[in-house]
């Protein structure tokens, strides 16, 4: 690892070279959705270690609940640059990488650029202004607060500490790190949004400063540094002036303000890349700067940006087939569009669920709408999941994990239980037992009357084929042929309003695609059940091998 890291100190200072070393030179190694402030505590008094007398860590506030809140100083210039990562706590992606940058540019101090920043810049880092919130991985802090909405009051320790820093070396630039949604979209091009960055103003009017000429051009040697990376994902920031945050009023202040917003990342990229693109982004304004404060860099690239879009990007897409509706005579062209909701602490495998709740978030037109999976249904109809019940405990003591799997690849989605009250939370136990990806859902009821239309009586006989015919038989509907209406599948009783059956938005992504017969039949023995869709998680139709 040595050989490798010194010989690439003699290497081109380029967004290629240090993308390319960020997985060998990263410093710290824990993913940002993981890391909490102890570890960072002990990372940094490593980092202070190693740069003894280079590199400065300390104390300079303390959270709410006490935590310590440390300023990281490195570099001798006059001119001072501000850093601050996760004043929201569930906001990480740029924590780890102000490490990271510190480390390299002293560990690769004999670099005729890095020593160049070193000697003209003094850098000021805070990489965790909010660890209570970290410590709980949400936005506020222990007060309830929002932190980057309280510029003026200055009600929260955090932020006091903030303008007390800002105030007393007055830097020459900030940086606002922050992360996003993961769901943002650039303009309407569909596609996710990886990064997007803000020139951010200090008045109203948006006042066009030589401090924000600076920002501006900052913010296109990110674009030009992480476009390659990317293509077409770096967006433009909402410029709307906001009175109560501390980005517009640090640069109101005097010292203007690059916020960067960590967004989502495409399917063949790891969440850490977010990280990575931080540690190439700063360096490279550095870079820019010390060469030759960033003139290199045209702002009208900045102007041309798309704006940041939200609700215009999903997990999964399903585009080309028809949707039929419980109740409604013929099928209709509709795309379906879902979110699956993992947390990134989830994704980077330091928190653990038994089910990752879906969510229908578009049904209809999806032509500006982008997504990270696409499905293509062409020729093939969409359904709701079957709703099937069951009447009294005894005849749900066959409800376990083997049985559930196989109703799941059957196409059901939701068991309605109806017990007696003195079963009730026997019944809730069982339930919740059984609350995992890829099984139906599980919901107790008091009144057997609110049960649907199929009601079970035993565990699921096996399907002799993935048919639709075959599949309703399996569920005890004998005839399949006389089943001619949908509406009977899914019927609406007092209590039972087909609620897990219709697909509608904000609903469960549960449903069949299903192969209609020649014709456009659904309920012919030719029809082919193609795939089953449970809250968002696919299940293989057909129970042809038990799992």
């Amino acid at each position: 690892m040595m050989s490798t890291l010194m010989s690439f100190s003699t290497q081109a200072f380029t967004p290629k070279t240090l993308w390319d070393i960020w997985p060998e030179a990263r410093f710290e190694t824990t993913a940002a959705p993981c890391l909490r402030h102890a570890r960072l505590m002990e990372s940094l008094q490593r980092l202070e270690s190693r740069h003894e007398g280079e590199l400065r860590v300390k104390e300079i506030g303390q959270s709410v609940l006490g935590r310590p809140i440390q300023l990281v100083t490195l570099g001798k210039g006059d001119e001072k640059i501000l850093l601050w990562s996760q004043m929201h706590g569930d906001e990480p992606s740029a924590t780890p990488a102000l490490l990271d940058i510190a480390n390299y540019l002293l560990e690769h101090a004999d670099d005729p650029v890095a020593r160049s920043i070193l000697d003209k810049y003094t850098l000021l880092m805070i990489p965790m202004l909010n660890p209570d919130g970290a410590e709980v991985y949400e936005r506020f802090n222990a007060q309830g607060i929002d932190i980057n909405r309280d510029a003026l009051r200055l009600v929260t320790p955090e932020g006091r500490l903030l303008k007390r820093i800002r105030d007393e070396y007055e830097p020459m630039l900030g940086f606002n790190l922050h992360d996003q949604n993961r769901r943002h979209a650039v303009g309407d091009t569909g596609q996710v949004a990886v990064n997007a960055l803000l020139s951010v103003s200090g008045d109203p009017a948006n006042t066009l400063t030589p401090g924000r000429k600076r920002t501006k051009r900052a913010c296109v040697a990110i674009v030009e540094a992480l476009e390659p990376f990317f293509p077409g994902g770096m967006a433009r920031y909402d410029e709307g002036w906001s009175p109560r945050a501390f980005g517009d009023n640090i640069t109101a202040w005097g010292t203007p303000v690059v916020l960067i917003e960590s967004g989502g990342v495409p399917p063949d990229h790891d969440l850490t890349d977010l990280t990575r693109n931080n540690f190439v982004a700063i360096l490279m304004v550095l870079k820019g700067l010390a060469e030759d404060d960033l003139n290199s860099y045209d702002p009208q690239v900045y102007e041309r940006l798309d704006r940041n879009q939200s609700e215009s990007w999903s997990d999964v897409m399903v585009t080309g087939g028809s949707v039929l509706q419980p109740g409604t005579p013929t099928a209709y062209r509709a795309d379906l569009a879902f979110n699956i909701f993992r947390s990134d602490q989830q994704i980077a495998g330091c928190a653990d669920v038994t089910r990752n709740p879906s969510e229908i978030y578009l049904l209809g037109d999806s032509k500006f709408h982008g997504s990270g999976t696409r499905i293509d249904a062409s020729g093939n109809v969409l359904l709701p999941s079957f709703d099937v019940g069951i009447h009294g405990w005894e005849r749900g003591q066959w409800l376990d994990t083997k049985n559930l799997a196989r109703l799941a690849r059957l196409g059901v989605g939701m068991i309605y239980w109806a017990v007696n009250k003195v079963q009730q939370q026997a019944a809730l136990d069982v339930a919740s037992g059984h609350d995992h990806n890829g099984l139906p859902r599980i919901k107790v009821l008091v009144n057997p009357a609110g049960l649907p239309p199929i009601v079970l009586t035993g565990p699921p006989e096996p399907a002799a084929a993935s048919s639709w015919h075959a599949t309703l038989q399996a569920l005890g509907v004998k005839r399949p042929t006389e089943a001619d209406s949908m509406s009977q599948l899914w019927m609406e009783t007092a209590e039972h309003k087909a609620g897990s059956a219709r697909l509608r938005k904000s609903q469960a992504a549960s449903f069949l695609i299903v192969k209609p017969a020649p014709g456009g039949q659904i309920n012919d023995s030719r029809a082919e059940i193609v795939s089953i869709w449970l809250d968002g998680q696919q299940v293989t139709p057909g129970e042809m091998v038990d799992q």
